[in-house]
Order: structure tokens, then C-alpha cells, then sequence
């Protein structure tokens, strides 16, 4: 098995009820806020047939909702944080965005990654 990482630092846009701007990892979401987090990337070019490309995200905290092409993903526990199997969801240009909302703080930690998987 092979695994080649794309690493989604940043810049990432943050906007809020009363601001909007770019940032790097860590974000932090105040108390009773409402927080978005978007960061834009591209398809990996050279997909292998039966390779997959997995988006992981770690340090993720607060009651938050994450997007694909403002498409809800259902992320799953694994040993280095959430992830989701995201190679049919794609397009040639995708938008990542993590909505936090409830009362709780909460925010993004980081790392976020992809991670193009072939057996």
C-alpha cells in the first residue's frame, strides 16, 4: 500500500456573523458564536485506478459540521483523527468548510490532510 499526503494548512477563510478573513491553523470559535471555516483545493491530478483519497482532520473540537462542496460528509473515528472517503465527491476544484454552532466554544486545531491511498 502506498500513501502520498497533501497537506490543507491554509490560508483558510473565516467568517463570522460580523467578519470575515483569511488565517492559518489553529482556529479558535468563542463561546455562542457562529463560525465558518473554508479552505479551497484542487483534485489530485494523477488518480490511479482503484486509488482512494481520504480527508483527515485532526483537533477538531466544538459542535461543528464539515462540507464538501457544501455537501455534509459523515466523518468516521480513526487513530489519527476524523476522516471520510471523499474520491467520488470531489470535483476538479472543491471547497472544504467546517460550520461550528451551538453554544459551546469550539475550533480547528489542525492538522487537516489528504491522503491518496493505493493498494
Amino acid at each position: 500500500m502506498s500513501v502520498h499526503t497533501i497537506r490543507l494548512a491554509g490560508p483558510w477563510q473565516l467568517e463570522s456573523a460580523t467578519d470575515a478573513f483569511r488565517t492559518r491553523l489553529p482556529i479558535e470559535c468563542s463561546r455562542g458564536a457562529s463560525f465558518r471555516a473554508a479552505r479551497r483545493f484542487g483534485r489530485p491530478g494523477r488518480l490511479d485506478a482503484g486509488e482512494r483519497v481520504w480527508l483527515v482532520i485532526d483537533g477538531l473540537s466544538g459542535e461543528a459540521e464539515i462540507l464538501l462542496n457544501e455537501v455534509p460528509l459523515e466523518l468516521v473515528d480513526g487513530a489519527d483523527g476524523l476522516r471520510a472517503d471523499i474520491t467520488d465527491e470531489m470535483a476538479t476544484d472543491n471547497w472544504l468548510s467546517v460550520r461550528w454552532k451551538g453554544d459551546d466554544p469550539g475550533g480547528l486545531a489542525g492538522p487537516v490532510w489528504l491522503e491518496c491511498v493505493s493498494e
